[in-house]
């Protein structure tokens, strides 16, 4: 059994961790997958607005929720107090996960560039398989599902209970529906998989490489 040092371990957590922040933030940002559950859900209709009032919410809820300048929610829809409150949590959230980004792109270009030149790429192999099967079964256990594993990733990340909307005093939740959700984490789990995949092929292409 080969040993690997400390700082190999550290990096090669730092490269996953970067991974699965970036498929987060393209997950995140992908506004086509929107305007396709506006168009086929008519959700401009839903809360009363235009397509185009609904969109311009919500690119305004998108330039809150990813600008830490950006201090107020500013929509042509109201919200409440405690909705106001969940999505400065989620505001957080998100630029904890852009921090991520900034730091850990720099150290996995490094981490990779030093594999590479040290011809060890194929030690990336084990850990993105053990990495690409707890994917595959968080999917399954969405797949069974989806309403009970999206209370239970609220009730992980958030303390409170005002995720919980009142479509009355937040009519934003109608023109964001569960299958829009369910669309962007399949959509999340397709791109972090596939990067696995891409880790491994990778780590096997170099390993008969240097055979």
């Amino acid at each position: 059994m080969i040993s690997r040092p400390k700082g190999q371990l550290f990096l090669n957590g730092v490269l996953f961790l970067t991974i699965f922040a970036l498929c987060i933030a393209l997950v995140i940002n992908f506004q086509p997958l929107y305007y396709f559950f506006v168009d086929q859900q008519h959700l401009a209709q839903t809360v009363s607005l235009t397509r185009k009032g609904l969109i311009t919410d919500y690119q305004h809820l998108l330039n809150y929720l990813n600008f830490p300048w950006v201090h107020k929610l500013d929509m042509t829809l109201p919200s409440s107090a405690n909705g106001l409150q969940h999505f400065a949590d989620v505001k957080r959230l998100f630029l904890v996960d852009y921090f991520v980004m900034i730091v850990g792109v720099p150290l996995s270009v490094y981490h990779l560039h030093r594999l590479k030149k040290q011809q060890m790429l194929w030690t990336l192999i084990a850990p993105a398989q053990i990495t690409l099967t707890g994917m595959i079964f968080l999917l399954v256990l969405m797949s069974i599902s989806f309403q009970q594993f999206f209370v239970i990733f609220h009730k992980i990340l958030f303390r409170n209970n005002d995720w919980v909307f009142d479509p009355l005093k937040d009519p934003i939740i109608d023109a964001l529906p569960d299958e829009f959700f369910l669309a962007c984490f399949v959509l999340f789990f397709i791109l972090f998989i596939a990067a696995m995949l891409a880790v491994i092929f990778i780590g096997k292409k170099s390993l008969k490489t240097h055979k």
